[in-house]
């Protein structure tokens, strides 16, 4: 059974740090509100980004496997089409929130690994 060591560390929120003791050392602010916040919305847009790649490689196997049917690959070209639009939309919404949330925390969420960290939802 694991057992945590203090209540921050078992929580999604990353605010109010705890000593050895378990008494509190700071308290909850609006910064680490808004860090939960775009910690759960760059999961979310982490596993939108794994679903655009998905659809771009369906589309591109429908559009093989169409053979020679000009409605079945035109429908592969829309599908894949919209995945290309969805995939830059996702980058772009991803760019734009954490260039936000960094604004009105006064850090910068933006990383060399942030798009991968979004994926584990661990407090920085």
């Amino acid at each position: 059974m694991l057992v945590f060591a203090n209540f921050s560390q078992a929580a999604l929120v990353n605010c109010g740090s705890y000593n050895e003791n378990g008494t509190r050392q700071s308290d909850c602010t609006l910064g680490s509100l808004i860090d939960t916040v775009g910690l759960i919305i760059n999961f979310l847009l982490s596993w939108a980004w794994l679903v655009s790649i998905l659809f771009i490689v369906v589309s591109g196997i429908r559009m093989v496997l169409s053979g020679g049917n000009e409605e079945r690959l035109s429908s592969a070209k829309a599908s894949l089409s919209n995945a290309i639009i969805g995939f830059i939309l996702i980058l772009l919404s991803f760019v734009i929130i954490n260039l936000v949330i960094g604004l009105f925390t006064g850090g910068s969420t933006l990383g060399p690994n942030a798009f991968l960290d979004a994926f584990r939802l661990i407090p920085r």
